[in-house]
Formats: structure tokens, sequence, C-alpha cells
């Protein structure tokens, strides 16, 4: 089992899209919808445009979430997203978050100007979904 951390290591999500953020208040869940997410296999930590794990219309799930916070409210993704930073805050609890992932996202209006948005998410658990294999999930 690898960390958070090494996890959100093998995401390429450069020049990809987020689609939608979903909050599940009863399961204590956000999703948030890329249009494309990609693996970073190779040891240097480069993408090297590997695609043989290509997720299209992958879903990035933080499970046992106790907060969120986008910032500056009034904005809707729409762009871009890249994880920023991962930090570890407590020993692993069954009610206490264990990680804060604070993510960019771009919000584009109509008239295509960009604004960047801060997502932040303290939760227990990080995983991908493929949307054509529901059910499982991707922690490796």
């Amino acid at each position: 089992m690898i960390t958070t951390s090494e996890l959100v290591k093998t995401l390429y999500l450069g020049d990809r899209a987020c689609k939608r953020v979903t909050i599940d208040g009863w399961h204590k869940r956000l999703t948030i919808e890329v249009d494309k997410i990609s693996r970073i296999r190779n040891p240097s930590g480069q993408w090297d445009f590997y695609s043989d794990e290509d997720i299209i219309d992958g879903l990035i799930v933080f499970e046992g979430l106790s907060s969120f916070e986008f910032a500056p409210q009034g904005f809707v993704p729409s762009d871009w997203i890249e994880f920023v930073r991962i930090d570890e805050i407590c020993e692993k609890s069954p009610v206490k978050p264990h990680f804060r992932a604070t993510l960019s996202l771009g919000a584009v209006d109509e008239q295509g100007n960009a604004k960047e948005l801060t997502l932040t998410v303290c939760a227990t658990s990080l995983h991908l979904e493929d949307q054509t294999r529901p059910g499982v999930k991707i922690t490796e």
C-alpha cells in the first residue's frame, strides 16, 4: 500500500481539465472528475507521454471527508487541475482526517477570463476510479 503523497506523485494532470466536483455529505466523499488522468510510471518521475493506464473521465476520490474549502469563493472550476501539496496531519483514525490536500483549479468564464481557485480538502483516504469499472478503487 502506498501513501497518499506517493499516489499523487504517480498522477499526470498537465494540460487536463476539471470537469466536475461532487460533494456527497452522507458518504463523506468529494469527487473530482478529470477529462483524462494519466499515470507517471517512469522512475525518473517524468510522464514521458505514457498512456497505457489513461483513465478517460477519471475520478479523483477523497473519502472520510471532514472539510473542504474553495478560495476565492464564487467561481466554478472548469479548467486546469494540479495537486500543489499533500500534508500529513495526524495519525490514521476513523474519526480524524490524516491528510490535507491542496489543489489548484482553473475557472474560466464565457469571455475566456481565467481565475485560479485553491481547493483544500481534509480526508482520510484518496483513490482513483475509472467510470467504466464502477466500484473499483485504484490505489497504486
